[in-house]
């Protein structure tokens, strides 16, 4: 009696199961699969913009990523010039960030000066900073998918400039986008983004195939030794200074609160001096008065 060993099909995209342990949302990954996929790029591009793909003449990546060097990697936004006319940031915000308003005003202002000293001002190009989060950044802000800022008159709304402004896709509120944001494929991102198991990618990559591509890259490095190693070292980096951060905010407050509460009581203690002062001024002034009016009582002068 004979025995036949079945062949098991190699590990493939095609064949991968189960949880997809570093997707979309890790920065190295996206900027890795969004500058070797052109056609994802643009896909990308014009749902956040509500562009077709026939605007995009030309796309390129102004801070392309070299694997061999990510570890030292310290600012992950992907930087963009559309049409050589237009300056895109994009950038991932999957942990909380107390300093993500501050930071991405920065971040905006930065990648806006894109001219040389002396140069003229007209050459300066519109720049958008657009940030993909699951965290609520903006505190007081009402829930919403697809926000946009821009720099307007607080008053009358009249604005300011359309050369710069910040846009925030909120991938934990799909729930409340419009019939707009469907039809710009800016939904279908957003479900890339959030995929976490390889049935749910290749369910939305059927029937394209640039998406297919980057399931194919992703794929690629969550089965490749050393590029595994060096995602899971970027997101052990984020989550210890994300930990760090918080932690150091606390510390600090709690160490510092001693010598606030001893200024506090210095402050306190000077104001009663001050107001003890004030009263001897005061009564100082009352005996003056008194001995000038005797002085001229009895026909003295008081100079």
């Amino acid at each position: 009696m004979s025995t036949k060993t079945e062949n098991k099909p190699a590990l493939s995209y095609e064949t991968a199961t189960g949880i997809i342990e570093f997707t979309l949302k890790s920065d190295i990954m996206f900027r890795y699969v969004m500058q070797r996929s052109n056609a994802a790029l643009t896909g990308l591009v014009c749902a956040l913009k509500g562009i077709s793909p026939s605007d995009v003449k030309e796309l390129r990546v102004e801070n392309p990523i070299d694997l061999n060097n990510a570890a030292k990697e310290t600012i992950m936004d992907l930087k963009l010039t559309l049409n050589n006319d237009e300056i895109m940031n994009i950038e991932l915000q999957v942990y909380p960030d107390q300093n993500w308003i501050p930071r991405s005003i920065l971040y905006l202002c930065r990648a806006y000066d894109s001219i040389g000293k002396s140069e003229n001002y007209a050459l300066l190009k519109p720049t958008t900073l657009y940030c993909i989060t699951d965290r609520n950044l903006i505190p007081n802000a009402l829930p919403e998918f697809y926000a946009k800022y821009k720099l307007i008159n607080t008053e009358n709304h009249t604005l300011y400039t359309d050369k710069i402004g910040i846009n925030v896709l909120q991938l934990n509120h799909t729930e409340l986008a419009t019939q707009k944001d469907i039809d710009n494929n800016l939904v279908y991102w957003a479900e890339l983004f959030k995929a976490t198991t390889w049935e749910e990618f290749k369910t939305l990559a059927k029937d394209n195939p640039s998406i297919k591509e980057v399931g194919t890259m992703i794929f690629e490095l969550n089965y490749d030794n050393q590029a595994k190693e060096l995602l899971e070292g970027q997101r052990r980096y984020r989550e210890m200074m994300n930990s760090q951060y918080s932690y150091g905010v606390i510390d600090t407050k709690k160490e510092m609160q001693p010598i606030i509460d001893n200024l506090e009581n210095e402050n306190s203690s000077l104001k009663g001096k001050n107001s003890n002062l004030i009263g001897e001024n005061n009564d100082l002034n009352d005996e003056n008065e008194r001995l000038k009016a005797l002085l001229k009582e009895h026909g003295i002068s008081d100079k």
